[in-house]
């Protein structure tokens, strides 16, 4: 085949949906056989709506609008809104549930998509011309695949040419769905706290306008929060964000994740890509990491589209594709993880500068387009 694609993710089933529509033969190796109950939302960038508009599957989502983002320093002076009209766009992005999308991307690429199947390794080509070898085991028993290109778009292990270095982050992702008493439609929020860095999303819930929480904080302070209950958890978010939003009136979930930030280097190997999660894990506290993701697919699709037949894996036509990524997955890693290293410090005179810092976006001219230039499009807008 030309693609075999592991990982029937969000991001490796719109790959796929992505290649045929270019008329690539396309497969993809998933092990589980449905998708996981999952209600945690999703932040989706208005370039990355714009792709799932075009692949059809949009407007089978219910998808919260994320008009303005407000951003502030707990305790400091100093904060900026970032308003969908700055950028010209109806909204500056969406949430979705996750396991929503999933489903309706898996739908989208239908018989191409092979549920069951866990690969256990590749092998590089043999020879220059020849193709990649993919092992799989299924249900039948074990068997080896031939593609000329083998898109990883999902797991976390090292590949023929491609290793992946990974680095632990100090704090854990505390993950709260609740709702506010007082928060308006069409807003999110990222909130520097003296503890941890914040944001909080936007989404529906039966038609009821909920949230989800992600908090960045020391292991030992997540483990306090999970164990208080809902009253006095509610307080302490309470505390944490200020009476902007009123009193947290319901809490319908929480979880907390270890937080980590991996990268493939190089992100090509002989007759093999990775993309995604594969490519670059980040820290939720962006919502950067499906939209880059996305962002991968759709690049491979388009020098995909232009390769003749026998271009499809080959050295010249993956060394344009990364090429082609190179600033945007780097510029993606970079913001996350200098985002996050700045919002952690905690100095008293820290804080004041964030918060001049954020004061100075609603003077300084083009600050804010250039904050939204990666919120919104990456590096591209």
């Amino acid at each position: 085949m030309d693609v075999a694609i592991v990982g029937g993710g969000p991001v490796g089933c719109a790959c796929a949906a992505l290649l045929a529509r270019a008329g690539v033969d396309v497969a993809v190796l998933e092990a589980s056989t449905a998708v996981t109950p999952d209600p945690r939302a999703l932040a989706i960038a208005w370039s990355s709506r714009q792709t799932l508009a075009d692949l059809g599957v949009w407007e089978s989502l219910t998808a919260t609008p994320m008009l303005h983002v407000h951003v502030s320093e707990a305790g400091r002076p100093g904060s900026t809104t970032l308003d969908a009209t700055t950028a010209g766009l109806p909204a500056l992005g969406f949430t979705v549930r996750y396991s929503d999308l999933a489903v309706a991307l898996r739908e989208v690429v239908g018989a191409a998509l092979h549920t069951g199947v866990r690969v256990t390794g590749v092998d590089a080509p043999v020879a220059a011309d020849a193709p990649a070898t993919v092992h799989v085991e299924t249900a039948e028993g074990a068997a080896d695949i031939a593609a000329r290109l083998v898109v990883v778009a999902d797991g976390q292990g090292d590949w023929p040419g491609i290793r992946r270095r990974a680095r632990e982050y100090p704090h854990e992702a505390l993950l709260v769905d609740l709702r506010f008493e007082h928060a308006p439609a069409g807003w999110a929020w990222e909130r520097f706290t003296p503890e941890g860095p914040m944001a909080i999303l936007p989404r529906a819930v039966d038609g009821t306008l909920c949230h989800t929480l992600v908090w960045s904080l020391p292991p030992q302070r997540v483990e306090a929060l999970m164990a208080l209950d809902d009253a006095a958890l509610g307080d302490a978010i309470c505390a944490a964000v200020g009476p902007r939003l009123g009193r947290v009136l319901q809490i319908d979930a929480r979880a907390k994740r270890r937080t980590t930030l991996a990268v493939a280097r190089p992100r090509t190997g002989p007759r093999l890509v990775v993309i995604g999660n594969a490519a670059q894990t980040l820290h939720p506290i962006a919502g950067q990491g499906f939209n880059l993701g996305l962002r991968d697919a759709a690049a491979l699709a388009a020098q995909l589209s232009d390769a003749a037949q026998g271009e499809i894996g080959s050295p010249a036509m993956l060394a344009a594709y990364a090429r082609s990524r190179r600033g945007d997955q780097w510029g993606g890693v970079a913001y996350t993880d200098g985002l996050l290293r700045i919002a952690s410090l905690r100095s008293g005179a820290v804080r004041t500068l964030r918060g001049l810092g954020l004061a100075a976006l609603d003077i300084v001219p083009g600050a804010r387009r250039a904050l939204l230039a990666r919120s919104v499009f990456g590096l591209h807008l």
